[in-house]
């Protein structure tokens, strides 16, 4: 006979080694019930749990649970040991057809009633009469003696529904932060995370803050510049503030082909006032795109080609493409059309759009990227630059002094150039944003560009 095995908490600071909490091969029954399971927190009836003595995975028996609706229900564990923070890897084997998830009661504060989080979208669909081993994960957020661990299961479908057996539950192996990077980057056609439905600890900046009380109350976090290195944080509780260092453990979700973070416990802030990762330049048609996906993003020198798109939307396009820009964070008043803007926010995903988020005024700018100086078109190219920077400026004559400052307005570079064309040296700057100033006896003239080696 198999029966479950409770360690002391103790156990469970193992360091890196994994610690056991539970284990069943649904073995022991008593009056037509499995003594392992059907904890408080179960809530399928009692004549949807069904004894199978005919092709167990191992042993004598296995256990049969029915739910033919959509609606999900709960099979649970006895009580256990859990530690706040702590992910409890879940290995069993299943048969039958029908979706299956997992979950954990431990009691904890807030909204969830004491529930880790569901996502719809958590469900593994099990469709064949040939046993298959899963291991799903799921993070404690408190500690206690009276956890249960929950199978969710819906949409069985007769005459097997979902079969289950050999449940073995351990702690995760201990491991650092997991980079931003390793979360969003994917070749997936749907952009799905390959790590969707594991539980992670990562860390990063906070970029951006959804308004307390809406309907998508959570952060951004990003933990460098470019491409793939930021997430959106599905947060119902924390409130941080932009530059917080902030640490946490959550569970990588797909929501509508969003990649979140959700079911947020061990949230540190490690630091406050930090200096914001650089805002990424892009075209329109390329911040609507994966890799910018929870990434702070400029589009420049954009179009408004609709002041007006649904939702409270409007719309920019460089040429490359249109984007929307949205007010879910902050309502950017009376867009014009016809007018070039710069745009900065993080890029979000939802309802099968791309957008970008402005967080203030100052993400909203007239963009300066050629304009007019002593009578003559002016331009400074390429933008984002490498190693060097050309400033045409047509038709202006005599002496012009031109100084490169970073973004906190210190001097970086500066000269005088007497040609129409010059080349600047920019291989020894930073990553970031400058802005580049122009000036001789009849005007003066600035431009945003960035340095991206």
């Amino acid at each position: 006979m198999k029966h479950i095995t409770l360690f002391a908490m103790a156990a469970l600071f193992g360091g890196a080694m994994n610690a056991q909490v539970f284990t069943s091969g649904v073995e022991a029954w008593t009056d037509s019930l499995p003594d392992d399971f059907v904890g408080s927190k179960t809530n399928i009836a009692l004549s949807d749990i069904g004894q199978v003595d005919a092709n167990p995975h191992s042993g004598t028996y296995a256990v049969r649970l029915e739910n033919t609706t959509t609606s999900h229900k709960r099979f649970t564990t006895q009580t256990v040991t859990v530690v706040e923070g702590e992910t409890y890897d879940i290995t069993f084997w299943v048969r039958g057809e029908g979706d299956i998830r997992v979950g954990l009661y431990d009691g904890r504060p807030g909204t969830s009633s004491g529930y880790s989080p569901y996502n719809p979208q958590n469900y593994v669909a099990i469709s064949g009469n040939t046993w298959q081993e899963l291991t799903l994960s799921v993070v404690a957020g408190h500690d206690t003696t009276g956890a249960e661990f929950i199978f969710s299961v819906r949409s069985t479908v007769a005459p097997e529904h979902l079969v289950i057996d050999d449940v073995n539950i351990e702690t995760g192996a201990a491991q650092g932060d997991t980079p931003i990077y390793d979360i969003q980057f994917t070749t997936a056609p749907d952009g799905a995370s390959p790590m969707e439905n594991q539980s992670v600890s990562t860390s990063g900046i906070v970029t951006a803050i959804f308004p307390a009380g809406g309907a998508n109350p959570g952060y951004f976090l990003q933990d460098g510049p470019g491409p793939w290195n930021g997430v959106f944080v599905y947060d119902n509780t924390n409130i941080p503030s932009l530059g917080d260092e902030i640490s946490l453990t959550a569970t990588v979700t797909e929501y509508f082909t969003l990649t979140e973070l959700t079911g947020v416990v061990g949230y540190t802030v490690e630091s406050t006032g930090n200096p914001l990762p650089a805002a990424s330049f892009t075209s329109t048609f390329g911040a609507g795109s994966e890799q910018y996906e929870g990434v702070l993003v400029t589009a420049n020198n954009a179009n408004c080609t609709d002041p007006s798109a649904a939702n409270g939307q409007w719309i920019i396009d460089n040429g490359t493409g249109p984007l929307f820009v949205s007010p879910l964070i902050y309502d950017y008043p009376n867009p014009a059309q016809g007018t070039l803007y710069d745009v900065t926010g993080p890029i979000f995903y939802a309802f099968s759009e791309w957008k970008v988020l402005p967080r203030d005024i100052n993400d909203v700018v007239f963009a300066t990227s050629i304009g007019e100086f002593a009578g003559s078109t002016v331009t400074v190219f390429p933008n984002p630059a490498d190693n060097a920077l050309t400033m045409d400026l047509g038709s202006v004559n005599g002496r012009t002094e031109y100084t490169v400052s970073d973004a906190t307005g210190r001097i970086v570079l500066t000269d005088m150039v007497n040609t129409q064309r010059s080349t600047v040296d920019v291989s020894v700057l930073s990553n970031g944003i400058y802005v580049v100033t122009l000036r001789n006896a009849d005007a003066i003239w600035s431009t945003r560009v960035q340095v991206q080696h």
